[in-house]
């Protein structure tokens, strides 16, 4: 089925897509921030440390969920062998749910792991630094998608343009985390914590992908 045809698609791309229009000055108010948080690993700080500003990155991070699930699943940009057997629905309602359970499985890590015996402030900062990048991934695979469509091509062949943004995005991500991690704890710490609380989760998402 074509997307257009697919109603429940329809009605949350236009949903979502109002919503955002609504809180466009929120995001317009934390963008020059999320910019900043790719420029330098201290920006993360610094947006966290404004309560307005968190919650205003909070609040967008949140509407774009289901838009991003709905960019990943019209690109096929998670297309483990299992959903083939399932109508559009229901695979958009599967790459929705293993994406929210990628989330929880995050916050669980998180809590689990806190920073007890460093400032826990820059935990905080490290962990929610997840959402900044999100934010400015949803918009370069937005823009990707988008340029796509205006010239036609099929969207197959905008899969592996905008996995690699989203590789490439990640690794900026890790990177920066870990100089948040790495200013406040040992090398050995650092990357202890990366490999718990980014690479075992996000490790999951893509075997999942791969062997299913």
């Amino acid at each position: 089925m074509d997307l257009i045809e697919n109603p429940i698609f329809c009605a949350l791309a236009v949903f979502f897509t109002l919503l955002f229009l609504l809180n466009l000055r929120s995001f317009l108010k934390v963008a020059p921030s999320l910019w900043d948080c790719v420029a330098r690993w201290k920006g993360n700080i610094t947006l966290e440390d404004s309560i307005q500003l968190s919650r205003s990155r909070n609040w967008i991070a949140a509407i774009l969920f289901i838009p991003f699930c709905l960019m990943v699943f019209a690109f096929g940009l998670y297309s483990p062998d299992f959903l083939s057997g399932m109508s559009g629905t229901f695979q958009l309602l599967t790459v929705t749910g293993v994406f929210m359970a990628y989330l929880i499985l995050r916050a669980f890590l998180n809590w689990q792991l806190e920073m007890h015996n460093y400032n826990s402030g820059v935990f905080t900062a490290a962990n929610m630094s997840f959402y900044n990048y999100f934010v400015l991934l949803f918009f370069l695979l937005f823009l990707t998608g988008g340029l796509w469509a205006a010239l036609a091509a099929d969207r197959a062949s905008a899969r592996p343009v905008m996995l690699w943004e989203a590789g490439l995005t990640y690794l900026v991500y890790i990177f920066r985390r870990g100089q948040i991690f790495a200013s406040v704890c040992n090398p050995f710490a650092t990357f202890l914590y990366l490999c718990s609380l980014e690479i075992l989760p996000t490790a999951a998402l893509v075997l999942s992908a791969w062997l299913f």
